[in-house]
């Protein structure tokens, strides 16, 4: 016998093991595999961290791993959207007097319209010879607004709506189907000015006669001096009228998973962030069944690492 017992505070899963077919993009949702293999709930609104990602596959092939941008803006984009659904959620229970907020409730989101038709990847567990056994959750509901905007419907029916993070909106004004949340972000956000300082013509600065009087150079220094200040690096190092992930489902690559024979068909890359636990899993020159394994960082949030948004 051994001389102390298993004494783990926390035992968890955290290798998380997913099969895909094909070239088909395919989407994994870390909080929903985590809650379906540890019988326990996860949330999908934090950042889950990675340790290392592996890939299998029995031919020559690579798969590209992505996403969603670690950014403040993402960060902001995603917080009024949780905002704005919490507000919707408290209203209608405060007309009913009584809270029915279910007890698994929480603020998910799509990662683009794709991963909405798409759907997830299923963890796997696995048996001999590399038979595998899926598991699903009983439910993992994906939030979904209910709009008082009247739309002028006939049948005067609420807009019902889900959201992702990345890409732009889908469906029409009188009947959306899934909004993008930072494009609605970018769409409603204080832009600042073109050019900061916003001064007059450089042309008008350079003909003031007082300060001319200190011009005594027949070169011009002076002026071109004021039109370097005036002309040069007063608007922003970046398209301040457009925000990345508004137009397109703007991923942030993290890995390519290539695997050879030299490689012993076995491929491993190092860790990354997953905002709200959302990857996209993008498959290229691959017709066989492949292998991706997810190695989650160990914590105190249900024994992985998270931190809130």
């Amino acid at each position: 016998m051994p001389a102390k017992k298993y004494t783990k505070k926390n035992p968890t899963v955290r290798r998380l093991s997913f099969v895909g077919s094909g070239g088909t993009t395919q989407f994994i949702d870390i909080g929903l595999a985590l809650s379906i293999l540890n019988q326990r709930a996860y949330r999908q609104g934090v950042y889950y961290y990675v340790n290392s990602i592996e890939l299998y596959n029995n031919e020559d092939a690579y798969v590209d791993i992505h996403t969603v941008p670690d950014t403040w803006y993402v960060r902001t984009a995603y917080r009024r959207a949780k905002k704005l659904f919490d507000q919707m959620n408290d209203r209608a229970i405060a007309q009913l007097g009584s809270d029915i907020t279910p007890k698994y409730h929480d603020f998910k989101v799509y990662m683009s319209d794709l991963h909405r038709t798409t759907g997830n990847m299923d963890s796997k567990l696995f048996n001999i010879n590399s038979a595998s056994a899926n598991y699903t959750a009983d439910e993992w509901a994906y939030s979904q607004f209910k709009s008082a905007d009247d739309d002028g419907d006939p049948v005067q029916q609420a807009d019902n709506f889900y959201v992702h993070m990345l890409g732009g909106h889908t469906g029409s004004a009188s009947n959306w189907t899934s909004i993008g949340v930072v494009k609605s972000y970018a769409d409603t956000k204080v832009r600042m000015q073109a050019a900061d300082p916003n001064l007059p013509a450089t042309a008008t600065i350079q003909a003031d006669p007082l300060l001319n009087i200190v011009d005594y150079s027949s070169e011009e220094q002076l002026n071109d001096v004021i039109s370097g200040l005036a002309d040069d690096n007063d608007s922003p190092p970046y398209d301040h009228n457009h925000m990345p992930g508004e137009g397109t489902a703007s991923m942030q690559h993290v890995a390519r998973l290539a695997t050879s024979v030299s490689s012993g068909r076995v491929t491993k890359a190092s860790g990354f962030c997953a905002p709200f636990g959302l990857i996209c899993i993008d498959p290229q020159d691959t017709a066989t069944a492949y292998r991706v394994v997810i190695n989650l960082a160990q914590g105190t949030y249900n024994g992985v690492y998270a931190e809130r948004v």
